[in-house]
């Protein structure tokens, strides 16, 4: 886990979709504790956000 990014990257209380969908993204590209939602995943892929892998995280 990636407690710095974590610590400096807050999701609001009640986010927006667009929120949620950006802080799921860097997320993944930042931090390797979790997968995203399944919901979040086909979100960003429709949209063409799918983020980068993160350091350490298998594909």
């Amino acid at each position: 886990m990636n407690r710095e990014w974590h610590a400096a990257h807050r999701l609001p209380r009640n986010a927006t979709l667009e929120e949620r969908l950006v802080w799921h993204r860097d997320h993944a590209e930042n931090c390797n504790c979790r997968e995203s939602p399944e919901h979040i995943k086909r979100e960003l892929e429709k949209r063409g956000m799918l983020p980068r892998r993160a350091p350490g995280k298998e594909s």
